[in-house]
């Protein structure tokens, strides 16, 4: 601990400096072992001025000054170090006990008030004890680094007050009372395949940003990964960078469910609040689009209306249930999201909707046949209650769809077929709008894909992708003339992560966009 003395009588000067001295020279012997204290004397000073400058300059750790000094007095000049943001510690020195003088002292923060003539066991008192101080201030300082800060602020460790704001204020420039904004990415399930990749890409493409960024944190109970961006200038321009940098970088290069959100925190050190709010309005991602930023002033925007439920859809359904006509019920299901979507609802009413068209057709198909697995069901049902993206919603509804075991999608033309490749046509009609490919195909039915490929196309005349661009085409075709869903709604129920890549597909197959196919079509 360096410590320098500033003070105004020569004589005086003399005797303080051998006190410190000789302090210095008992702690030498202990300072390898850690024990004990560990002083330096950097300098004495002998005068306001001078002292002060020398303090700007030796940056000692602990300061020993008089109260009366000439040019500027001790207690102006600790109050102007603080003014600076020093945290210097002190002793102050006074020629006899002053009440408004020691409450000053005390204001200031000093370490200790000692009235002369000092004794060596006082100053010694007063020195060991700002050392202990400076000693657990190094400690902290050791292992306070942003990423526990942020940590900390995360798992409620963290009550700041006026030294802890001042030691952060000091080393990176900012508090934890301060503002600041979150920026978050769900990914659902594909959290653990896809987080690496993510945690990557928002590091790469957050540096790039005006305000700092903290570092990628995880949340693995919440399936997100997010940062924390402080000393904004502009917290909209933050958020506009995001929108159209960050975000549809992260929705190009990764798959399946990306849901973005941004919210402010009024103070950073509430971190749990701010995610436990973010995760609450990860729901509303089912009235948005993906690549869209989410935030809460575009949720408080949406003006949504009651969902009426559509019995007629449900009875087309009930029927086709019946006579167990898988097609027909996928059709139902474009159709009931069709309705769903057309205009804004709250995603309760919408998940609701689900739950309950499902359930009439499962009451539906017990009157004729058994389930097998009834926690199959359940665990469907769930999954809709939980669900954040459309994506996932199809998914629990393909499971619905197969706890029933509406697999048969078999047409006429399929009689000639040997049995393996009609089954393997019959997956691609059940899950051509999901994406699936050759390798899948192949795995289910246990065969390479060398082999899969040469005998689809030997029976069918087509080859695999050919098969199930054209199924594509074909259900663009109808959605676009049946429904009034938006492009993009559409090439996600078809199997599109990208709707200008699937608009792009549909033109070279039908020498028209999408949207003037169906100008054309009404």
């Amino acid at each position: 601990m360096k410590i320098l003395a500033v003070l105004c009588d020569k004589d005086e000067a003399v005797e303080i400096e051998k006190m410190l001295r000789h302090m210095e020279a008992l702690s030498g012997g202990k300072q390898s072992s850690g024990e004990g204290c560990c002083w330096k004397v950097s300098g004495i000073a002998g005068g306001g001025k001078t002292g002060y400058e020398m303090i700007r300059r030796e940056c000692p750790d602990l300061v020993i000054a008089d109260i009366e000094l000439a040019e500027i007095s001790g207690l102006d000049m600790l109050e102007k170090l603080r003014g600076e943001h020093s945290d210097v510690r002190a002793v102050l020195l006074a020629d006899r006990e002053n009440f408004a003088q020691a409450k000053r002292a005390i204001d200031l923060g000093v370490e200790g008030y000692l009235v002369k003539p000092v004794r060596a066991d006082e100053l010694w008192k007063a020195v060991t004890r700002a050392e202990k101080k400076w000693k657990r201030e190094q400690t902290v300082k050791s292992v306070v680094s942003l990423e526990n800060i942020f940590l900390s602020c995360l798992n409620g460790q963290i009550s700041p007050d006026r030294d802890f704001n001042m030691l952060t204020s000091q080393r990176f420039g900012f508090t934890v009372e301060e503002p600041g904004a979150v920026f978050a990415v769900w990914l659902g399930d594909g959290f653990e395949e896809q987080k690496e990749q993510a945690r990557s890409l928002i590091g790469q493409f957050a540096a790039f940003g005006g305000g700092r960024v903290s570092r990628v944190f995880e949340a693995r109970v919440w399936k997100i990964l997010f940062v924390v961006l402080y000393q904004m200038e502009d917290e909209e321009r933050e958020y506009t960078y995001f929108q159209k940098e960050i975000v549809p970088k992260l929705c190009r290069q990764l798959t399946g469910t990306v849901v973005c959100i941004w919210a402010e925190a009024k103070r950073i050190a509430d971190l749990p609040d701010v995610l436990k709010h973010m995760n609450s309005m990860k729901d509303w991602n089912l009235l948005f689009d993906r690549g869209e930023l989410i935030r809460q002033e575009a949720i408080d925007s949406q003006e949504t209306v009651p969902l009426i439920y559509p019995v007629e859809i449900e009875n087309q359904a009930r029927q086709a249930v019946k006579v167990k006509d898988g097609e027909e019920i996928k059709r139902a299901y474009y159709r009931l999201y069709d309705h769903i979507r057309r205009r804004p609802h709250s995603p309760g009413d919408m998940k609701e909707c689900l739950i309950r068209f499902n359930m009439a057709l499962l009451n539906v198909y017990k009157t004729q046949w058994e389930i097998e697995s009834e926690l199959e069901i359940q665990r469907c049902m769930q999954a809709i209650a939980a669900a954040m993206s459309w994506r996932e919603v199809r998914i629990a509804m393909d499971r619905f769809l197969s706890a029933m075991k509406f697999d048969a999608f078999e047409e006429e033309e399929d009689a000639g077929l040997s049995p393996l490749v009609r089954k393997a046509v019959q997956i691609v009609r059940k899950y051509y709008d999901q994406g699936i490919t050759l390798e899948e195909v192949a795995g289910r039915l246990f065969i390479s894909e060398e082999y899969l490929s040469s005998q689809f196309k030997k029976e069918t005349g087509a080859g695999f992708a050919e098969t199930i661009r054209r199924y594509r085409i074909e259900r663009i075709k109808g959605l676009l003339v049946g429904t009034r869903l938006k492009i993009n709604q559409i090439a996600e129920l078809t199997g599109y992560a990208d709707s200008k890549y699937m608009s792009r597909v549909f033109k070279e197959e039908t020498g028209m966009l999408p949207t003037e196919f169906r100008k054309t079509a009404h």
